[in-house]
C-alpha cells in the first residue's frame, strides 16, 4: 500500500502501476475537489477504483453526478444500509454532511447501497468499469468485519483486471 497526497496527478499514479486505486475518507465539502474529480475522470476506467465517503462522492462528481448538503447529516453508529444485490442489511458508521444527488447520476453508474433511514444513496458502482463505492465507512465500527466483503470485491476487481492486461 502506498499513501500519496491528494495531489498526486493521473500521470504520477500511472506511472507508480496501481493494482488498484482506494480514494479515502476525508471532510469537506466535495465540491471543491474539483482537482480529485479531474484526476478520477482520468483514471476511471484504467484502473479498479473505490472510495469511501469523501472518495464516493467525488468518484460520483468525476462522473457527472452532483452532490448536496444533508439537512442534519449522518454522524455516528448504527444507520442501516441496504446492500441492493444480497438485501442484506448492514449497521453502518458514519461521518459526513453531503450525499450524491441519485436523480443526477449517468447512465452507466448505478446505486449498490441505500440509506434506510432516508433513502440516500449509500453505494454505487459502474456497469462498464471496474470501479466501486461506498458513502459509509466500512473501516470502521459497529462490526469491524461486517463491510469487509467490500475490500475482497475490490480485490477480486484488481486480479480480473490484472488478467485481463496481463
Amino acid at each position: 500500500v502506498t499513501v500519496i497526497p491528494l495531489s498526486s496527478t493521473a500521470d504520477r499514479i500511472r506511472e507508480m502501476s496501481p493494482d488498484g486505486v482506494l480514494i479515502s475518507p476525508g471532510p469537506g465539502d466535495p465540491v471543491h475537489l474539483s482537482t480529485l474529480e479531474g484526476v478520477m475522470r482520468q483514471l476511471i476506467g484504467t484502473v479498479p477504483i473505490m472510495g469511501i465517503c469523501l472518495g464516493h462522492q467525488a468518484i460520483a462528481r468525476a462522473l457527472g453526478a452532483r452532490t448536496f448538503k444533508l439537512k442534519f447529516g449522518h454522524h455516528g453508529g448504527n444507520h442501516p444500509v441496504r446492500d441492493i444485490a444480497s438485501g442484506r442489511v448492514y449497521i453502518t458508521t458514519q461521518n459526513h454532511g453531503y450525499a450524491v444527488d441519485d436523480s443526477s447520476l449517468p447512465d452507466g453508474l448505478d446505486v449498490s447501497h441505500i440509506n434506510l433511514n432516508d433513502g440516500t444513496v449509500e453505494g454505487l458502482t459502474h456497469r462498464d468499469y471496474p470501479l466501486l463505492s461506498i458513502q459509509y465507512h466500512a473501516e470502521g465500527s459497529p462490526g469491524p468485519q461486517d463491510s469487509s466483503y467490500l475490500f475482497h470485491q475490490f480485490i477480486d476487481m484488481m486480479r480480473q483486471h490484472a488478467s485481463r492486461n496481463a
